[in-house]
């Protein structure tokens, strides 16, 4: 009897300990995939990007001559560079405002149970889930200066005198392409904040009303302050993604007309692909990058919701 417990007991302590070890590599295993593929789609392609900005690389695939930080220097001292820093800030803050006060205004609007609102949940979607390019080909048709319908439209209230090219116009072309992406994606920042809207208590606005506090009141001392973490969260991040967007601007004026819609993703594109300077292009990235990391740092630091 003895001799068969101890011949058990070695095997469980092995079967324990593979268990044991098991259950440590299992999350390893899980994560290990996408962890690979951060690598391969994200340091690796940065890595390559740090190491041309060194170089005066002109075309893809090319190897340049080492010129150190002279890139850098002369992205750091380009007027193009920071003019179109200039173009994406207005870009930013531009579609910061319009994207937020379309948003909570819709959000506000639904944010209860009546038929309609329920309807136009799901309505109001159709502009986020709309492609890009569909997008753009849809509004340029609207402004177009020769057959636009805005134009006919304009003509025939007698509001202007002869057609407007707003996206050709060197003033008007940047906040129009604003409220184009605005429109675009505010759906996205307004079911979002529907979310952080269902999640309120509905006692807080009976109190408050019974207090005497009127709408206006309830949504600067209950429902903003509220939503604090999800406007934190829309905030820092939609600000780097609506920074980093190329795709609407290029297919509907290609940075044009003269520079006026020539946002940083746009300016990076025409030197490495327009004026065939990839080096350059990389320098250009590798500083806005930096830039960008120390505005998400210094938001995180001072926006951050406080407990």
């Amino acid at each position: 009897m003895k001799q068969t417990e101890l011949t058990i007991q070695p095997f469980a302590n092995r079967e324990k300990l593979r268990k044991k070890r098991w259950k440590f590599l299992l999350p390893y295993l899980l994560v290990g995939p996408i962890v690979l593929w951060i690598l391969a789609t994200i340091f690796l392609p940065l890595i390559n990007v740090i190491k041309d900005s060194f170089y005066d690389t002109g075309f893809v695939g090319t190897k340049g001559t080492f010129v150190g930080l002279q890139n850098y220097r002369e992205v750091i001292l380009s007027d193009a560079y920071w003019s179109s820093w200039g173009k994406s800030l207005l870009w930013v803050i531009g579609n910061g405002v319009v994207q937020s006060l379309l948003a909570f205004a819709v959000a506000l609007f639904l944010n209860n149970k009546r038929k309609i609102a329920e309807m136009t949940r799901t309505w109001m979607i159709i502009p986020w889930v709309i492609p890009t390019i569909v997008v753009a080909i849809f509004w340029q048709w609207i402004f177009n200066g020769a057959y636009g319908i805005l134009n006919h439209l304009l003509l025939q209230l007698g509001l202007i005198d002869k057609p407007i090219n707003l996206l050709g116009h060197e003033i008007l072309s940047l906040p129009t392409i604003i409220f184009i992406n605005a429109w675009h994606w505010f759906p996205f920042m307004t079911v979002i904040i529907l979310a952080g809207l269902s999640v309120i208590p509905d006692e807080l606005y009976e109190a408050s009303a019974v207090d005497g506090a009127n709408k206006w009141q309830q949504f600067w001392k209950i429902t903003f302050p509220s939503l604090a973490p999800i406007t934190f969260a829309l905030g820092l991040v939609g600000t780097l993604w609506t920074f980093n967007i190329f795709d609407i601007i290029w297919v509907l004026t290609q940075g044009g007309p003269a520079g006026a819609t020539t946002t940083v993703p746009v300016y990076i594109y025409q030197q490495a692909f327009d004026s065939f300077e990839l080096g350059k292009a990389s320098a250009i990235s590798v500083v806005t990058a930096i830039l960008l990391l120390i505005f998400a740092t210094l938001f995180i630091k001072f926006a951050s919701p406080k407990d």
